[in-house]
């Protein structure tokens, strides 16, 4: 079953139509289907099934707990990247040996609080990281497993926003800079492991794969320098088709570039998908306000879905109900900056008030990154599960939007 199609001319997730989630839970609404998340965790796993690897879904790209659960379910561990995310992971009952704590600017009550619960991995981005993480696995008479985020120098075929690997990159250490930091003494910690990621929506796999020989080649060297390099994170950054002509290169084809490349890796692979796992498996609900010449204003927005205002990216629109003489047409938000427009130049039929819309592969990225802004309360969101459905997040109310200011 596909997770969005139209039955009779009316949008379904799954089994259940798209017009009685709006009905029962108002709008703006993100809805995800539970098959489509299953899916797509399983094929990754499938692709990659060879290197055995440690499948650690990156939480920042939605954090919900019913899908981190359904995930957990699913044997996945945890790519997390704030204090805030190792609770939500750690609520959830995660396995705190399958957790890896990224990130590049960990505070030391954060870094203390992963030691604390134990987590599998630390992944620093820089010698004043690794000495804060030395000193507090010291006091807390811990030592954890630690991994050096390397800088490879690798440009990725992705958005200047999400490139992560390049020389300018605030993220990672360069080469050389690591090597110093593996040469030397850490009492407290196990340095163990070497991380790459390069960015996100890669559009080859060519980069992770020199981002990887990079990798590779800083492990020899410092096994010959005498320390215990046996595990290497290659990161995600897996793309997704978000236009109906995108043809970009499915998770089978990374495997078989990088599958073959580590078969002779000794040690432990962890991968950390995100994007990939979670973007169509979900999509934002919106109703029609009003019509301005060509334009359609919807009660969805920038501040329910930020990605088209700050990445320019495209997301398709469908309407809920099929049917009329399509037309071009602009999907704009309420919100009083020029910049608020989900969808520009799209083929759409006559949008009456009340009317719904549907913003497809809004699953990552969506509410993760919604806010508050012009003090409007959080959406809800809604898991589909074949015909059935439940409530996931409640609608943000405008007490509990204030309810922390005194």
């Amino acid at each position: 079953m596909l997770p969005f199609q139209y039955i009779d001319d009316q949008l379904h997730c799954e089994a259940v139509p798209l017009a009685a989630l709006a009905a029962e839970f108002g709008t703006p609404l993100y809805v995800y289907s539970a098959n489509r998340l299953r899916e797509n965790y399983r094929r990754i796993a499938s692709a990659f099934a060879q290197l055995k690897p440690t499948i650690c879904y990156s939480v920042k790209a939605n954090g919900n707990l019913s899908i981190l659960r359904l995930l957990k379910d699913e044997g996945a561990g945890f790519d997390i990247v704030s204090g805030g995310e190792l609770f939500r992971v750690m609520t959830i009952g995660a396995e705190a040996g399958k957790v890896v704590f990224a990130g590049v600017g960990k505070t030391a009550a954060e870094i203390e609080a992963a030691l604390r619960a134990g987590v599998g991995w630390i992944n620093v981005e820089s010698e004043g990281e690794l000495r804060r993480v030395n000193e507090i696995a010291g006091r807390l008479g811990a030592k954890p497993n630690v991994a050096i985020r390397l800088r490879p120098d690798v440009e990725a075929d992705t958005h200047h926003h999400i490139s992560t690997g390049s020389a300018a990159s605030k993220f990672g250490v360069p080469m050389e800079a690591a090597w110093a930091m593996a040469r030397r003494h850490w009492p407290n910690v196990s340095l163990r492991g070497v991380h790459v990621h390069i960015g996100s929506q890669l559009g080859s796999p060519n980069g992770t794969l020199r981002a990887i020989e990079a990798a590779l080649e800083f492990a020899r060297r410092a096994s010959r320098a005498g320390a215990q390099i046996d595990s290497l994170d290659i990161g995600g950054g897996f793309p997704v088709a978000y236009r109906d002509d995108d043809a970009p290169p499915d998770v089978e084809a990374f495997a078989a570039i990088i599958a073959p490349r580590l078969d002779s890796w000794p040690g432990r692979i962890l991968i950390e998908p995100g994007r990939s796992v979670v973007a169509n498996s979900g999509l934002l609900l919106t109703s029609v306000q009003y019509n301005k010449e060509r334009i359609v204003i919807v009660d969805a927005g920038m501040h329910t879905l930020i990605r088209p205002a700050l990445y320019e990216a495209h997301h398709r629109v469908w309407p809920v109900e099929r049917g009329g003489e399509l037309r071009r047409a602009d999907v704009a938000g309420p919100i009083c900056e020029s910049a608020d427009f989900l969808a520009r130049d799209r083929m759409l039929p006559p949008m009456a008030e009340g009317d719904l819309l549907a913003v497809l592969d809004a699953g990552a990225y969506g509410l993760a990154m919604a806010s508050n802004y012009n003090s409007r309360p959080l959406p809800a969101e809604v898991m589909v599960d074949g015909e059935s459905y439940r409530l996931i997040r409640r609608r943000q109310t405008p007490g509990e939007m204030i309810a922390s200011e005194v």
